[in-house]
């Protein structure tokens, strides 16, 4: 997840609880531990609307954009999942959380939810109903005896002994006229705010005390003070002013560059604020301010994935459904080593002026990364951090889209050659272009195809690119000499038999699986192209198939009626599939589904899936979706030629592991027996591209006894052979 953009916090006096748009984490203020969760860890849902904390029951109050509440306690995620499934017209926002003897008062949309917390259920409801409408809640407060409401029409209070407070009536309008957006108390003194002035309340006698020239985003309780966060558009500078009754606003925190959403104080009395351009500050003793917050990517889009060897690039750009540039200036986020490294306006001078990063490659032989802008043309990083950057019209054709000096890279892939295929979206003359090693450019205009899109290489060095605007599929074959067009041949695939048998014109993926068949993702499933992988010299009908899967007690064509956004294959040549319903893994044949991943049974942050991409020297399956990445250790990855470098893990398995047991870094699809040291036979099974995977039981279903176990490994000839030993306690 992304935690650059904190707008919530509560402390227990000792630990903060923050959020994000989309993310929670907690940090503990004495040692500076930072924790980080996700629905991996047991959130039930993703994105973020508010936060409080209970003292009484050491109990963090966590709720989501659609209603959903988790309550967060020793660790442990708890569902209260009430407001979410009840059925109203209009959203469901909670604006503020108000804590009171072991009851969480949710301010919303529809009025006041308490939820008791030791019993980690709803308690009641208070709706505001005002001429038959119900009015939302902005926050609720306790002074005295009094529980006080504010809303869009004033203010309201009633006795919090009352056993009436489920009934309006009970309630007593003491303001009208002003919109408040937040309310807050300290030290018998109640404060109120708009997004303009904020206002004091004695004795439900509401006066003015500050006017601000800014914006007030939130005002909370200090240690003897009041909070007060602001936010200057004209400077995109925040404020924390301190103000109490004795000195009225005595102190200002200016906070150049970050928009400080909500502060709050620990114990010993160190400032932190929640900045929505940056995360979690500190303010330290001398002054200075400090990011506190786990390690992520800079954005939480993934439009793209590139990833090979633990070496993962994340293209954070893009366009929308009407191929309109996001305007997306994070760019790329690098997660290697275990360690975070962003490309990004603002922190890498390459970058300060490229947006939306759209596709991402990486020639693994000389270092270089590829990426393409759907704005700004080609940027290349070289192993030695040197950059060149292509555009139009000095390379590529002026988009007819964007204009004069924009060109909207769609696609990259490279040959056998060394040489990079791009393909661009709304270029008027050529869809595809070509650099060799040595530089130089040759552009292509390709019969049958208007624009570029996706793109990918076949064993033969043909280059297939489908059209983002509906026109189908190209392959072009360029014969082994790219400033050569007498020599080259190109085929165009669209629906229908004889023409290329596509699902559906409108392409949205390609990928070559280990057998240099095509496939290619519709908005109405996915076609296969396997007998138009041989170099073109003509035009021959190569149509694609449409193959029938099982699933279940069903079967169908593949995907028919699903937009199919990406396929990716791994080491044992299965197929990942990403749709606008979750994820779904295909046997190699496509003959079966093998599993089926979404938001309700994964921890997938989004039905509505990016990109695919996997890791086949680890297995590592990357989703990428427009709510963040979630990594899967899959069970395959790419064999070899020759058994080397074989690990087994964990090796010893310890007494009551049961998890799997993986030997790796096998030759592809080998046989692998598991004997006891005398040979006895106790488990056979066949390695998943280089990965063989067992679960720890006999062929009977049993644990075996502990001891020392036999590995062997051979290829389908029986000549590339292994043996290893692995230690098993029971």
């Amino acid at each position: 997840m992304s935690y650059s953009s904190a707008f919530g916090v509560a402390t227990s006096g000792n630990v903060l609880y923050t959020i994000t748009d989309k993310a929670f984490y907690t940090v503990d203020a004495h040692n500076g531990q930072v924790d980080a969760y996700s629905k991996v860890e047991g959130m039930s849902d993703i994105g973020m609307q508010c936060i409080g904390y209970d003292h009484a029951t050491s109990t963090a109050v966590l709720v989501y954009s659609n209603g959903n509440v988790d309550l967060f306690k020793d660790n442990t995620f708890y569902n209260v999942p009430d407001l979410k499934i009840k059925t109203i017209a209009g959203s469901k926002e909670v604006y503020a959380i108000y804590i009171l003897n072991g009851n969480a008062y949710l301010s919303t949309s529809i009025g006041v939810v308490v939820i008791d917390l030791a019993k980690q259920s709803i308690k009641e409801t208070y709706e505001f109903n005002v001429n038959n409408q119900v009015m939302a809640v902005k926050g609720i407060w306790s002074q005295g005896d009094s529980l006080y409401a504010i809303t869009v029409n004033g203010m309201y209070s009633a006795n919090k002994n009352s056993n009436e407070l489920q009934n309006f009536l009970a309630w007593k309008r003491v303001d009208t006229g002003k919109n408040y957006i937040c309310i807050a108390g300290y030290d018998n003194e109640l404060y109120l705010s708009t997004d303009k002035k904020l206002y004091k309340a004695t004795n439900g006698i509401v006066s003015e005390i500050y006017s601000s020239r800014m914006g007030i985003m939130h005002i909370d309780a200090g240690m003897g003070r009041l909070l007060v966060s602001e936010y200057d558009t004209g400077s995109f500078s925040g404020y924390i002013k301190l103000y109490n009754s004795a000195q009225g606003m005595y102190d200002s925190v200016r906070l150049p560059g970050n928009k400080a959403a909500q502060a709050i104080q620990t114990l010993d009395g160190t400032l932190f604020i929640a900045d929505e351009f940056g995360g979690l500050l500190k303010r330290h003793s001398n002054g200075d301010l400090g990011y506190i917050t786990p390690e992520g990517p800079i954005n939480v889009n993934s439009f793209d994935l590139y990833a090979y060897g633990r070496d993962l690039w994340i293209a954070h750009g893009g366009f929308n459904e009407k191929f309109l540039p996001a305007k997306n200036y994070a760019s790329i986020s690098n997660f290697r080593d275990e360690k975070w490294k962003y490309y990004a306006r603002g922190l890498y001078r390459a970058f300060d002026t490229i947006t939306d990063i759209s596709v991402l490659l990486k020639d693994e032989k000389t270092g270089t990364l590829y990426a393409g802008s759907f704005l700004n043309g080609l940027f290349v990083k070289n192993s030695d951090e040197s950059t060149q950057a292509y555009t139009a019209p000095s390379v590529f054709d002026n988009s007819i889209s964007q204009g004069e000096g924009r060109a909207q890279v769609a696609g990259l892939g490279l040959d056998s050659y060394g040489n990079l295929w791009v393909s661009t979206m709304f270029s008027p003359s050529h869809q595809l272009y070509v650099k060799t090693p040595e530089n130089e450019w040759t552009k292509f205009s390709v019969p049958g195809a208007q624009f570029g899109g996706p793109l990918v290489v076949d064993d033969n060095d043909q280059v297939w690119f489908a059209g983002y605007n509906g026109s189908g599929v190209s392959v072009y074959n360029f014969n082994g000499t790219p400033a050569d067009r007498t020599d080259d041949a190109s085929y165009h695939l669209v629906s229908g038999k004889g023409y290329g048998n596509l699902p559906s014109n409108t392409v949205n993926c390609l990928a070559k699986d280990n057998n240099n068949n095509i496939w290619i993702g519709t908005a109405n499933g996915i076609g296969i192209v396997s007998n138009c992988s041989f170099p073109l010299s003509q035009t021959p009908p190569c149509d694609a198939e449409i193959p029938i899967v099982q699933y279940d007690q069903y079967a169908g064509y593949l995907f028919a009626g699903n937009n199919v956004r990406t396929i990716a294959v791994d080491g044992a040549n299965r197929k990942w599939v990403g749709t606008d319903d979750g994820v779904w893994l295909l046997s190699p044949d496509a003959g079966k589904i093998v599993y089926r991943f979404t938001t309700d049974n994964s921890p997938l942050p989004s039905d509505h899936i990016q990109k695919i991409a996997v890791d086949k020297l680890t297995g590592d399956v990357y989703i990428g979706t427009e709510q963040g990445l979630v990594s899967y250790r899959s069970t395959a990855t790419e064999g070899g030629t020759k058994n080397e470098n074989i690990i087994s893990f964990p090796n010893p398995v310890p007494s009551g592991y049961t998890g799997t047991v993986a030997i790796k870094g096998l030759v592809a699809n080998a046989d692998v027996r598991i004997t006891d040291i005398n040979g006895q036979l106790v488990y056979r099974t066949k390695a998943l591209g280089g990965q063989a995977i067992w679960n720890g039981l006999d062929h009977t279903g049993r644990r075996p006894q502990s001891g020392v176990y036999l590995i062997f490994a051979s290829d389908s000839n029986g000549e590339e052979t292994y043996t290893g030993k692995l230690v098993l306690l029971k």
